[in-house]
Order: structure tokens, then C-alpha cells, then sequence
């Protein structure tokens, strides 16, 4: 049951809270730049395209997107581990989730520098990379969005709603990874990330939000 827990909350470090903000504000900025470098790049399709091609080596905008979007969503990824390990309470749950967080964070941040092949279509060792690279920033956010349902349960301050919403959502994303990479949807492929990618930068703002308030109450 909520708040029926039989330890104290942690001592929360003076960085946390502004590290959870920063991690309920940072999507939005994502969201909005990947917004605007699709909607300034001439012949773009957001229903078919998807947010690496943004930043493909012959985007108009692939500065924008791979910095903007791509490098500043991992350095978020990362700041928002931090708080997520540090507010919440103590589980093995939480443990892993902050490694999946971070193996995102930093494979975003290397996706941001590595761009993909025009079209993302890999035909150089750069594009390959690229492929390479997205996995784990996929991949790392819905896995830690998984675990977290249970890391939730044990600290004891979120809701039912709050854990079982961020396992299946958490579930949901995960299993839009392999239909895009197959291509299975192609026709709305971009329309797809965007939605799977869309609910994980939620989870992560709504998440921070409950850490800064935790960690503001601590204080």
C-alpha cells in the first residue's frame, strides 16, 4: 500500500531536485526541436519519416537535430538517472532501471555524433553505426520504464496506477522497436517512433516530477 513503508526516505543529495526538473523539462525541449527541424526541412514526412533522418548527413537541419534532440535528450537521460537513483528508495528494481537509463543516456549521446547515411538508408561504416547506436537508446528508456513498476512498488510512494502504467506502457514502447527496425509499418514508420517515443519522454517527465517534489519534501 502506498506510503505503508517501513524505512526512511533517503538523504537526497542538493543536485536532486534541480536534476529532476531538468528531467521533467528536457523532454519538452526535445519534443519541440524535433518538431521544428521537421517542420523547416522541405519534403519531410513525419508519418513516414523518422526522427534520424533529421540528422542525416544531408539534412538541412542535422545540427539542430543530432545536438538539439539527439545529444541534449542523452545528457538528459543521464542527469535524470541520477536523480532517479538518488530520490528513489533502495531496490535492486531501481538499480537496474538507473543502468538502463544511463546505457540510453550515453548511447543517445553517441547517436547525436554518428548521423545516418541519407535516407538512413546504411551503406557506409558511419550509417551502420548509426543503426548500431539507436538500439540502446530505444531500447534502455522502455526496458527501464518496465522496471521501474516494480522499483516503484518498493519505494512506496507511487500509486498502483503509477506502477502498472509505467510497466505496460514501459512493455508497449519496447515492442514497437522491432516493427520499425523491420520495417513491418513502413508506410507510418516515423508516425509509430513518434508515438513510441512520445510516451517515453512522458514517463520521463512525469516521473521527475514526482522525484523533485519527493526531493523538495526531503528538504
Amino acid at each position: 500500500m502506498v506510503g505503508t513503508v517501513d524505512r526512511e526516505a533517503p538523504t537526497h543529495r542538493r543536485w536532486s531536485r534541480p536534476a529532476a526538473l531538468l528531467g521533467a523539462g528536457g523532454p519538452l525541449v526535445v519534443m519541440a526541436v524535433v518538431l521544428v527541424g521537421g517542420l523547416v526541412t522541405p519534403g519531410y514526412d513525419p508519418v513516414r519519416q523518422t526522427h534520424s533522418e533529421l540528422g542525416a548527413v544531408d539534412s538541412p537541419v542535422r545540427w539542430l537535430v543530432n545536438l538539439g534532440a539527439f545529444v541534449l535528450l542523452g545528457v538528459i537521460l543521464l542527469v535524470f538517472a541520477a536523480a532517479y537513483r538518488t530520490v528513489l528508495r533502495p531496490s535492486p528494481w531501481r538499480e537496474v532501471a538507473t543502468v538502463c537509463l544511463v546505457v540510453a543516456g550515453v548511447g543517445m549521446v553517441a547517436v547525436g555524433f554518428v548521423p545516418c547515411d541519407p535516407g538512413c538508408v546504411d551503406v557506409t561504416a558511419t550509417g551502420r553505426w548509426h543503426s548500431a547506436l539507436s538500439a540502446p537508446g530505444a531500447v534502455g528508456v522502455s526496458s527501464a520504464m518496465v522496471l521501474s513498476g516494480p522499483a516503484l512498488r518498493r519505494d512506496g510512494r507511487f500509486s498502483r496506477a503509477w506502477q502498472r502504467g509505467s510497466t505496460w506502457s514501459g512493455a508497449v514502447v519496447l515492442m514497437t522497436g522491432p516493427v520499425i527496425a523491420a520495417e513491418v509499418l513502413a508506410p507510418v514508420g516515423g508516425l509509430l517512433q513518434r508515438a513510441a517515443m512520445g510516451v517515453a519522454l512522458v514517463w520521463v517527465s512525469t516521473v521527475a516530477v514526482r522525484l523533485a517534489v519527493f526531493a523538495g519534501e526531503s528538504r
